[in-house]
């Protein structure tokens, strides 16, 4: 593992993330949203941590919307993780 080897996929999933806050059903889902742009971003965890807190706070979305305990492994050819 090296620095920056997931930077290409975090900046897809944040461009995406930026596309879903136009959906969210309510503040606690947009600023969700907008922590996880910058804990993606920057790789603060504090940020994560923050966005767990708005998370919680959304009683029974329709659809869940958390992205929740986050630990990825690729496999060596990067396909599968």
């Amino acid at each position: 593992m090296q620095y920056g080897e997931f930077s290409p996929f975090l900046r897809d999933l944040n461009k995406h993330l930026s596309e879903a806050k136009n959906y969210a059903a309510n503040e606690y889902q947009s600023n969700m949203i907008d922590l996880y742009l910058e804990h993606f971003k920057s790789g603060d965890i504090n940020k994560h941590i923050d966005s767990q807190k708005e998370w919680i706070k959304d009683k029974g979305p329709i659809i869940e919307t958390n992205i929740g305990f986050i630990e990825s492994y690729l496999d060596p050819l990067k396909i599968r993780a």
